[in-house]
């Protein structure tokens, strides 16, 4: 809060009528002496009386807005060293030597206030024919008591100061300049008895000043009208907070992600914080201002908390366990680190009321901090995403701008040096709502990726059901397929075995029905051998080339030495890699067993060839013999050659067939394949 100090001259102006005048003496003589025995307190009036001629930077006790009504005595002032502590008895006051120096008070004030209770004394009378309200403005003081002992009046004792709560029925002016109010009776005096004292190191005093109540509304609207930019600075920058925490509330509430939980939280730990350092200001009597102890028990904790729950959501936010484990090691320590440094300081606080030992304390961990964190942000930028690039930027911003207020913080208050900025608060509340522009951006960002990352899981979704629909359909087809070639190769075969059956059972040669029993006997070993193959073909185990290759193979080999022909067999090593759809694989076996066949049964060869080799994108399989070969022009009587060419052609493979009389035949199926 801004300290109230002497309001300068041109509030004598909006003040009704402040004189200045001569001090005028009613006759020679001095003041009472403290140790004169009293019933009642003689009135110093009878002596030498005061009337303050308005502020003047070496007065310990001035007065804006009175006329001649308010008389006042030129003040005494002891110090106590803590020897006494008379603050629970103040009639004791009355025998001490009030005999210390206003600057000697000043002096003690500015170098250790909080050794020291600092005693003034005076009497003050209302000269005039009416009640006189008298505000009593001390500074910025932690602590500060007023008893009033006035003959033929109740004794009046009022307390205040900037850790205690605003007095009851005080007006809002009033509580922001912690102001103790007086009201004199017509012509009453009496004994002022003022105590301070001092705690923390934030305070200012300057004098004892007294106000009428006109004098400290004018009062109030100079100091707002100097710094009325400051105030509308202010209101801005805590309804933007107020704004970005509930946006960040509704994201949680519709994403509920953690991070956004983290955010929530570090957002609400800084408003306490400026709202502890302008709540008064504001006239927003909350929290601080009804418990203002508040603000040096938790002054620190509201920084270092924000600190903890920041590095958290960065951790959630950019994915940091999953995606730099090995920062992640160090972001965790640094994590529990401040937590347990947070609960150190509140218990140092709450034990030793220490702020100056707190301060740098704080200093030198926010500083080893910063360090650690911009070695993180280094390390992260190196990475080149956008994402992490708006949250760094942000992250980088917020650091930076609590660095410089706390370092002007330092020199101003420790250093005594006059900075010359009239808010160092600027530099942190700049740099928070810096960050948030970065973190709103960033999360509009992430939110674009997550629409474009959805949409392209949407397409992909799309050709994965229509690749489904065409797996379906080509399943539905083997299936047809199956169906057919069932009823075509089974179902003629089982024709033929039924009207060889009938002939057998019919005919009366004995010779003729070996004959049709011998063809029954082909027919359904024929017939066994399809169904051995549909079979094989349609069982999921057998789906690999290699397996059909070694099924060729052994069908091959079976043949071959049957017939005592010399055969080579010539397979590509690592053929397993290379992917065919099921009933490409069905008909190459096909193709081949039917090369296979015919080689053997009408070729009359003594040497063949089985050759598969890949190239690239092609699948070759070869079927080469020495035998008598066939001439290529001539019509075809079998369906072999045409069955061949079929499944060739459903597979759009090519299929080159290469014979002449007594030059043997070769067979080459070329098929597209891929890896």
């Amino acid at each position: 809060m801004r300290t109230f100090l002497v309001i300068i001259a041109p509030l004598l102006l909006l003040t009704s009528g402040l004189h200045s005048q001569s001090p005028a003496a009613a006759h020679s003589g001095t003041l009472p002496s403290s140790t004169t025995a009293r019933s009642g307190p003689p009135s110093p009036f009878d002596s030498v009386w005061l009337r303050l001629p308005g502020p003047s930077p070496d007065s310990s006790l001035v007065k804006y807005g009175f006329h001649d009504q308010l008389l006042t005595t030129a003040p005494g002032f002891f110090i106590d060293s803590g020897r006494h502590r008379l603050i629970d008895s103040p009639g004791r006051m009355i025998i001490q030597p009030f005999h210390a120096t206003w600057s000697g008070v000043t002096r003690l004030i500015e170098k250790d206030p909080a050794s020291y209770d600092f005693w003034i004394r005076f009497w003050l009378k209302n000269d005039s024919d009416s009640s006189l309200d008298v505000s009593i403005f001390c500074g910025n003081i932690n602590y500060t008591d007023v008893w009033f002992s006035s003959p033929g009046h109740a004794p009046v004792h009022l307390s205040g100061g900037s850790l205690r709560s605003p007095l009851p029925g005080t007006t809002l002016v009033q509580q922001r300049y912690n102001i103790l109010p007086l009201r004199l009776a017509p012509h009453q005096f009496g004994e002022i008895f003022l105590c301070l004292r001092q705690k923390t190191n934030d305070f200012s005093f300057s004098a004892i000043q007294l106000f009428t109540p006109n004098a400290l509304n004018a009062g109030f609207a100079i100091d707002y009208e100097q710094d009325h930019a400051d105030k509308a600075f202010q209101w801005l920058f805590q309804g933007f907070m107020l704004c970005q925490l509930l946006y960040v509330l509704f994201q949680w509430l519709i994403i509920r992600r953690k991070e956004y939980g983290y955010y929530f939280c570090y957002i609400a730990a800084l408003i306490l914080y400026f709202l502890s350092k302008e709540e008064t200001d504001l006239g927003l009597p909350l929290l601080f201002t009804r418990m203002p102890l508040l603000k040096v028990y938790l002054g620190r904790t509201l920084l270092i908390l924000p600190y903890f729950l920041y590095f958290r959501f960065i951790r959630s936010f950019l994915e940091i366990p999953a995606c730099y484990p090995a920062l992640n090691k160090w972001i965790v320590p640094l994590e529990y680190f401040l937590l347990g440094y947070m609960i150190f300081d509140f218990v140092f606080i709450l034990v030793t009321f220490d702020q100056q030992r707190q301060n740098t304390f704080f200093t030198i961990v926010l500083l080893a901090v910063f360090l650690l964190s911009t070695s993180f942000i280094v390390y992260l930028f190196r990475y080149r995403q956008t994402l992490i690039n708006y949250v760094l930027t942000g992250s980088l911003i917020v650091a930076v701008g609590n660095i410089l207020g706390q370092v002007f913080t330092y020199l101003q208050n420790y250093k005594g040096q006059n900075i010359g900025i009239y808010d160092i608060l600027i530099f942190p509340q700049a740099g928070v709502l810096l960050e948030m522009i970065c973190f709103t951006a960033g999360l509009g960002y992430k939110r674009h990726m997550a629409e474009k990352e959805k949409i392209r899981s949407q397409e992909e979704l799309i050709e994965q059901l229509q690749a489904n629909e065409q797996l379906q359909q080509r399943m539905q087809y083997i299936r047809n397929k199956i169906a057919q070639d069932l009823h075509d190769d089974i179902g003629s075969t089982l024709s033929s075995i039924s009207i060889l059956s009938d002939l057998a059972l019919r005919g009366d040669n004995s010779g003729q029905a070996r004959e049709t029993m011998s063809e029954i006997k082909d027919s359904s070993l024929m017939l066994m051998e399809r169904m051995d193959d549909i079979v094989w073909s349609i069982n999921p185990r057998n789906d690999s080339l290699e397996n059909l290759l070694m099924r060729v193979r052994h069908f091959a080999t079976t043949l071959f030495e049957a017939r005592e022909i010399e055969y080579t067999i010539d397979i590509q090593k690592k053929l397993d890699e290379i992917k065919l759809p099921m009933d490409h694989r069905q008909h190459i076996y096909l193709v081949l067993k039917e090369a296979i066949n015919n080689l053997v049964k009408y070729s009359h060869a003594t040497q063949a060839v089985l050759r598969v080799g890949f190239d690239q994108h092609t699948l070759e399989l070869l079927v080469k013999d020495n035998g008598k070969g066939f001439d290529r022009q001539s019509p075809s009587t079998g369906n072999g050659i045409s069955g061949m060419q079929r499944r060739a052609g459903l597979m759009g493979a090519q299929l080159a067939i290469t014979s002449a009389p007594g030059q043997g035949t070769e067979i080459r199926l070329t098929v597209q394949a891929f890896v």
